[in-house]
């Protein structure tokens, strides 16, 4: 449930989001899919595609229509748009080397979880964790390591907004609930998920910063629950942490760098 108040917000903005959301969830969509999907009027579904194909946001192929090659464009630019998302790119691709279970950079926006680097193949559904995919932060290991870093005001406007849906059976659904968890994962110095987002799939997740001490993002692994014992799980923190000293290392050298650049007027 989002309850965040959309005043301000042009109806006629959020409906062709909306459109390019359907397409995405669809994998594809005929008109008919999407008229039925949105309930608006099929001249004004016409209208709306009509305009996000004319700016490349989508394509028609046999009546089927389908995200245009633009987004690529788009999510090149968000992935590179902060000097630290090379930093964490590199991360990701020593902890994917080092580890037996999938790695991943995750941030928060707008209250979500967004996967920006990572190669996350348990689920066969594009829908699960691809990059640019928002999820919440209560069902994620990324999400809670992210959020046990904000003060709880921050935590609680996020809870306004979006709720504590659940995904699972194992999901948290409580404020109580959550913020005893956020406490452990304070506690512990990293979250762990085990079914929360997704029935069989095991993760854990440790928040990132900068040298001033801002959360930049939630470094994390994943995989089948099955695999998962004492022993694997020991190794797997202990790599996470790893990580985590590699990104922050890595950030305060490229600021480091950045400082004693000559300023050029």
């Amino acid at each position: 449930m989002n309850r965040h108040d959309p005043s301000g917000v042009l109806k006629t903005t959020a409906a062709s989001l909306a459109l390019v959301d359907h397409i995405l969830e669809l994998e594809g969509a005929t008109m008919g899919e999407l008229v039925e999907a949105t309930d608006l009027a099929k001249s004004t579904v016409h209208a709306h595609l009509k305009t996000l194909a004319e700016y490349g946001y989508v394509v028609n192929v046999d009546n089927e229509y389908h995200l245009g090659a633009k987004f690529c464009h788009l999510g090149d630019y968000v992935r590179t748009r902060k000097d630290y998302y090379r930093v964490a790119q590199e991360t990701v691709s020593w902890l994917d080397s080092e580890s037996s279970m999938d790695a991943d950079f995750a941030v928060e926006e707008h209250g979500r979880i967004v996967s920006l680097y990572g190669d996350l193949e348990f689920a066969n559904t594009p829908r699960f964790l691809i990059d640019g995919s928002p999820f919440h932060v209560h069902t994620t290991c990324s999400g809670k390591a992210i959020i046990a870093e904000y003060p709880e005001t921050r935590v609680r406007e996020i809870i306004d907004r979006w709720g504590l849906p659940a995904a699972t059976d194992d999901s948290i659904t409580t404020e109580d609930e959550l913020f005893a968890e956020l406490a452990t994962v304070r506690e512990q110095g990293y979250a762990e998920n085990s079914g929360e987002a997704v029935e069989g799939f095991w993760a854990i997740g440790k928040a990132v910063k900068s040298p001033r001490g801002e959360v930049y993002g939630s470094l994390n692994l994943s995989g089948p629950a099955y695999v998962i014992d004492e022993e694997t799980r020991a190794t797997q923190v202990e790599l996470l942490e790893r990580a985590a000293e590699r990104f922050e290392q890595g950030v305060a050298e490229l600021y480091q760098t950045q400082a004693n650049e000559p300023n050029e007027e």
